[in-house]
């Protein structure tokens, strides 16, 4: 396993760390080495964390290293002592938008750094994953090659070159729709611009209009310093707002007005701030139905869907699916230090046969756990054994229209998913169901005794 430190480097123009230190010296992370390092002239450094401490906007490290953090993929955050607008606005622009406020945000400094450490969002080398690079945020690095998801590419792609509309991804959980929104980001003309992304559904209902928004000093009870929102830091970039199917009704309205007008108050504000960044949304909710229902405003919906791309599930692409296991294979080998060769034939049979209901994101899971336990340079079918206990037994093929006579049971089943003790089960169940629950009558014609067909029924997948 890569037992590579974290390198965390520290530019200030003070001598003074004394609370920055503070804030690092909490960051303890089983098995994870991290090493601290205080420079005063900046050499780039792969897979390098840079935390800058500018003191005014007089600073000599801010406008030394602000010019070049555009030109490296590092994570850049920036640490400030007050509440300089200015200052942290002139930040901003130079394409930090991690910025905190010491010492009132120091604890969410401290847990986004653990975050970017735990998620590997610091990566930057050729060794990582290229997904996490902004450098690799390119369409080139998705892979797929499926009719329906090279016609997905193509609309992306010609939306991300020619406008600046606002996007809604639509999709199933795991298809993707974050990497997409990066991918749109980086292949416009502002992809030097902020790209600032947020889920909903991560933060509770009360704090996401004061994240989205900002809140000026006093606002309410705790609000010491006044905060920028991530419509203002996304400046002219691109502005992320995934799960947005599920914000409340009251913050849609708030949403549609910044939207319409391009404008936003803060929170205790009474200014309108000019807003320019693109927005891009994602919801695995049926929006329509939920205009419908009356749970998503119809005037938002439209205003958001300028443009709407759909990604397919796994199982409307399964051409991928081969080459995509091939990848985090690649990756996980990298990740682990291991060999393992590419999927062999029996098991590109399981893999194209199911049906993969958490999509990218759950092929890419099993092969890092498959990875990561197997103690073969192969990985075999016992590796997957947590999905194929899951695997569904019916094939997903159309049934045909055809009467079918009462005294038949029809089985379209996936007999690359299914063994003989799981057909035994499905069988008896839907002989049950033939004789309306009579497990009586189902033995007889199992020819099973009664104790048996119920040690048959109560058998875990």
């Amino acid at each position: 396993m890569n037992s590579n430190k974290v390198k965390i480097k520290i530019f200030s123009d003070s001598d003074d760390l004394v609370m920055l230190n503070s804030a690092l010296a909490q960051i303890e992370l089983d098995s994870i080495p991290i090493s601290f390092t205080s420079a005063k002239y900046f050499v780039p450094e792969e897979n390098a964390i840079i935390i800058l401490q500018p003191e005014s906007l007089d600073s000599k490290i801010l406008f030394e290293i602000g010019p070049q953090v555009k030109e490296h993929s590092n994570k850049f955050l920036a640490v400030v002592n007050n509440n300089n607008a200015l200052l942290v606005s002139t930040i901003v622009k130079f394409g930090i938008s991690d910025i905190f406020v010491f010492p009132y945000e120091l604890m969410k400094f401290v847990h986004r750094l653990k975050d970017l450490i735990l998620n590997k969002k610091y990566l930057t080398n050729k060794d990582s994953d290229p997904s996490l690079s902004q450098s690799q945020y390119d369409f080139q690095f998705i892979i797929g090659s499926s009719p329906s998801f090279n016609k997905v590419i193509t609309l992306a792609k010609r939306v991300s070159e020619n406008s600046q509309s606002n996007i809604l991804l639509l999709g199933e959980t795991g298809t993707g729709k974050g990497i997409f929104a990066r991918a749109i980001h980086h292949n416009s003309k502002y992809k030097y611009e902020p790209f600032v992304d947020i889920i909903c559904t991560a933060i509770p209902e009360n704090l996401l209009e004061s994240e989205l928004f900002g809140y000026e000093a006093g606002a309410f009870t705790g609000a010491r310093i006044r905060k920028y929102g991530l419509f203002e830091l996304a400046g002219n970039g691109t502005l992320f707002l995934d799960e947005i199917g599920d914000i409340s009704l009251n913050l849609q309205a708030k949403l549609l007005r910044a939207i319409e007008k391009k404008v936003i108050k803060r929170i205790g504000g009474v200014v309108d701030i000019p807003i320019n960044a693109r927005m891009i949304s994602a919801t695995n909710k049926n929006l329509p139905k939920l205009v419908d229902e009356g749970l998503f405003r119809r005037d938002l919906y439209h205003r958001l869907n300028v443009v709407t791309i759909e990604l397919p599930p796994m199982r409307e692409r399964r051409e991928d699916i081969i080459p995509l296991a091939d990848y985090f294979i690649s990756e996980f080998n990298r990740e682990y230090d291991k060999s393992i060769k590419k999927i062999p034939p029996h098991l590109k049979h399981f893999l194209l046969g199911y049906t993969w209901p958490g999509n990218v994101r759950e092929l890419r899971n099993a092969i890092q756990r498959a990875v990561l336990l197997t103690e073969s340079d192969e990985l075999k079918m016992n590796d997957f054994s947590n999905i194929i206990k899951s695997a569904p037994i019916e094939s997903d093929i159309s049934k045909t229209s055809e009467e079918i006579p009462p005294q038949v049971i029809r089985l379209d089943l996936n007999y690359a998913t299914t063994d003989l003790k799981r057909l035994s089960k499905f069988y008896a169940v839907k002989v049950l169901e033939k004789l309306n629950g009579n497990k009586s009558q189902a033995a007889r014609f199992l020819g099973v005794s009664r104790p048996k067909l119920d040690a048959l029924l109560s058998k875990k997948k």
